[in-house]
């Protein structure tokens, strides 16, 4: 049963591995990543117009930092690879298990942050402080304004309209994901969990103890990254810090109680079968 396991896990964390690293490489270059976008307005009141502002980019088109994936996605294809070729080298795989988890988590945190400034999903804009969206999104935002200003700015909003007005010019935004950015954070987060697998499975002697202390170890860690990530403003009312990471400690406990009840259960049943076929001989 082990050895079947560790088969199975051995190419899981190969395959997986190489497959999001792909994803890293090709999402952030070859699909598009986010739409960035805003409004143009001129005059007030009942008289106000607004045009509609978007553009959509690639990771690499919203930030040069999104190059950082690629590489990231490269090292672990060459980890990966370099795993499967000293398959037999239980010092190397641990070495290596180890180095793509660090790839993989600190790619995760990068992403995790990202994300926490997308939106708003329900339309609108959000009226942050251009610092506050970020060092990855705040330079494609700014530059985003910057071609709205000068195509906009002392124009009118219609013919007989009222003035595009500067102030009123991408005064705000909105980025929303695409493609691009969806495969790239589901890509992370799988090969999070299966570098995860390989690392704990060298550590639990059962195979069941590893999958549940991946399972329910990183859905914490995840969670507390997610939470490290939000921001809330001084006395919003919305401001929910630390819940992610309650319900996930919470969703760890079921699933380990519900494990071991099952294992409770199967020792159980197995004396109880042990005894019927003791008493039938």
């Amino acid at each position: 049963m082990r050895a079947r396991f560790e088969q199975v896990a051995d190419a899981l964390f190969v395959g997986v591995t190489i497959a999001a690293g792909a994803v890293a490489v090709l999402a952030p270059v070859r699909l598009h990543g986010f739409v960035l976008g805003g409004t143009a307005c001129g005059g007030g009141g009942n008289e106000q117009r607004c045009t509609g502002i978007a553009r959509q980019l690639s990771l690499v088109e919203v930030s040069p930092r999104a190059w950082g994936y690629v590489v990231g996605g490269a090292l672990c294809i060459l980890l990966a690879a370099a795993a499967l070729l000293l398959r037999r080298q239980r010092a190397a795989r641990i070495v290596l298990a180890a180095s793509v988890l660090c790839v993989v988590f600190f790619g995760l945190v990068q992403t995790v942050r990202i994300d926490a400034k997308l939106g708003p999903s329900g339309g609108g804009t959000y009226g942050r402080a251009d610092e506050d969206w970020g060092a990855f999104l705040s330079p494609a935002l700014l530059d985003l304004r910057r071609d709205a200003l000068r195509r906009y700015a002392g124009t009118r909003t219609e013919p007989g309209g009222p003035l595009y007005d500067r102030e009123q010019i991408l005064d705000s935004f909105s980025v929303r994901e695409q493609d691009g950015w969806r495969f790239l954070y589901l890509a992370i987060v799988i090969a999070f969990f299966a570098a995860g697998l390989e690392n704990v499975r060298r550590v639990a002697r059962l195979p069941s103890v590893a999958i549940v202390t991946t399972a329910t170890g990183g859905l914490v860690l995840w969670a507390i990254v997610v939470d490290k990530a939000q921001s809330c403003e001084p006395g919003a009312s919305d401001c929910y810090d630390g819940l992610v990471t309650i319900f996930a400690i919470a969703a760890a406990l079921v699933g380990w109680t519900a494990y071991l009840i099952g294992l409770f259960l199967g020792v159980l049943v197995g004396r109880v079968s042990g005894r019927g076929r003791n008493g039938t001989t």
